[in-house]
């Protein structure tokens, strides 16, 4: 079901800090997008601190490094996860993937375009921060889903990530989610807060995504290993996600951004684009 003429759509799912439920969200949301009928690649970008698989239960058998190793192609590390998302594992506690050299990059990033334009949307789940390699992964993206919860550290390290991504990247699609909310309520004013602050110190108009609501459910789902069970759905979170990606997806294919034209390969050029705006 592709209904744009550049593919993939590319969705990044970020976070200023750890432990705000950043891959719970992209993992609920790339399978949001395949129920609305996308077909959908979850590339887990989290290099070195990888963690997609074990959240959905999965067992990878090679991952990025067995790729850059010439072990395997890209193609061999696919996962098949629910509902027919197909998935690109990362590594965990592998130290050479959390610092890719130019060259390794190269040859990567060849494979994940390639393999990227049999999909209608690339979901990447990138790490935790403001490192370089981080921001440098969230810049291609057509829309940031920048993810934060009510707790002050979190909404701090949040905004950091908007100013070291307006600074280095220009002025980007970036929407936030409020996650873990113990009301809609508390939610807006997260944005809120956010919101007023981007627009005073950086003159940015950060987007509003929406509020996921503070789910025992999905603790549960992470402890047993089954964060994407087909009952999640129905859960509060899992409405809460679905209506997020409906509206992320259709707001970008009515209004695509003015950005679009970067892509995977524009990974190679980190200032290209720096004075940008939307």
């Amino acid at each position: 079901m592709n209904v744009w003429q550049k593919k993939p759509l590319i969705l990044s799912i970020a976070s200023g800090k750890g432990g705000v439920g950043k891959t719970v969200t992209t993992v609920n949301m790339a399978l949001a997008a395949r129920r609305m009928g996308y077909k959908t690649l979850l590339l887990d970008g989290d290099f070195g601190l990888a963690n997609v698989d074990i959240v959905l239960g999965l067992k990878a058998r090679y991952n990025i490094q067995d790729v850059l190793d010439g072990a395997v192609e890209i193609e061999d590390t696919l996962l098949d996860g629910p509902l027919g998302l197909k998935i690109i594992p990362s590594g965990s506690g592998l130290a050479g993937l959390a610092d890719l050299k130019l060259s390794q990059r190269i040859r990567l990033l060849d494979k994940i375009s390639e393999i990227s334009q049999q999909y209608d949307v690339l979901f990447i789940d990138t790490g935790a921060g403001i490192a370089e390699s981080v921001l440098h992964l969230n810049s291609i993206a057509d829309a940031i889903m920048l993810v934060t919860t009510p707790e002050p550290h979190s909404q701090t390290d949040a905004y950091a990530f908007v100013k070291v991504m307006c600074e280095k990247y220009g002025k980007r699609r970036i929407s936030l989610i409020a996650n873990q909310a113990v009301s809609e309520a508390q939610g807006h004013k997260v944005y809120q807060n956010l919101a007023d602050v981007a627009k005073r110190f950086l003159n940015f108009e950060l987007g509003f995504a929406g509020v996921v609501p503070k789910d025992p459910a999905v603790l549960r789902g992470v402890m047993m290993q089954r964060a994407a069970d087909d009952q999640a759905q129905h859960t509060l979170s899992g409405q809460a996600w679905n209506e997020i990606t409906r509206k992320t997806i259709e707001s970008l294919v009515n209004e695509p951004p003015s950005d679009s034209g970067r892509g995977l390969n524009d990974l190679l050029f980190p200032n290209f684009g720096a004075q940008r705006a939307l």
